[in-house]
């Protein structure tokens, strides 16, 4: 994976929430200092309220398994899925966890074709690729971003990393919609060309390192 630059994981430290809670807290000791609460050692007082901050929300960083898709066949493909929602429910923003709800009931239709022998072997893959593997490692880079970074700071094309992740779960969701389309009439050949423009636009995000400069 590409190095992260300097100023990239300085503006990752200012938006983290370790330091953000950390700056409360010192700010609440300045407060006491101010109002005559305390008086000896008020730096080392405001400095710990700080270090208690930071070490309150230590590796505070959701955990999102990634499953390899050499080892997922077809009936995997929901379970998949569902591990993936649970671990993310409370932590994604709604409208992504909105996307991925919608995801899951097109997976789900399609599932049972995906074991059928006239099933495209090319459209299997990059559908079983997107679904197990890309889809998850861009939503394990997005919650490992601090919050207020994720939400507020424009990264490329004047988008944030929420934006930017909503994108990819639209592109996503909307590219499953004309495959299951292309499955229930049968179309072999819209099924080819939607499963290589799957493959070819949906690839795991990483948000940080995939900036241009």
């Amino acid at each position: 994976m590409p190095a992260i630059s300097l100023k990239m994981r300085l503006l990752l430290f200012l938006y983290s929430s370790q330091n953000i809670l950390g700056c409360v807290l010192a700010l609440l000791g300045l407060g006491f200092f101010f109002s005559g609460f305390i008086a000896d050692w008020w730096l080392l007082i405001v400095c710990g309220l700080y270090a208690v901050g930071w070490l309150l929300l230590w590796n505070n960083h959701p955990v999102i398994d990634v499953a390899t898709q050499q080892d997922i066949i077809h009936v995997n493909l929901l379970a998949s899925l569902d591990e993936l929602m649970r671990q993310s429910r409370t932590k994604l923003p709604s409208e992504a966890f909105g996307y991925l709800q919608n995801i899951h009931q097109i997976v789900a239709d399609v599932a049972p074709k995906l074991s059928d022998n006239t099933a495209t072997t090319e459209y299997v893959i990059s559908l079983t690729n997107a679904v197990t593997r890309d889809l998850p490692q861009t939503i394990k880079n997005y919650l490992q971003l601090p919050t207020a970074f994720a939400t507020l700071h424009i990264i490329e094309r004047g988008k944030t990393c929420k934006q930017l992740l909503l994108e990819q779960l639209d592109l996503l969701y909307k590219q499953l919609q004309k495959i299951a389309e292309n499955v229930y009439k049968d179309d072999a050949e819209a099924l080819i060309t939607n499963g290589r423009f799957l493959e070819e636009k949906f690839r795991p995000v990483n948000f940080i390192t995939d900036i241009r400069p």
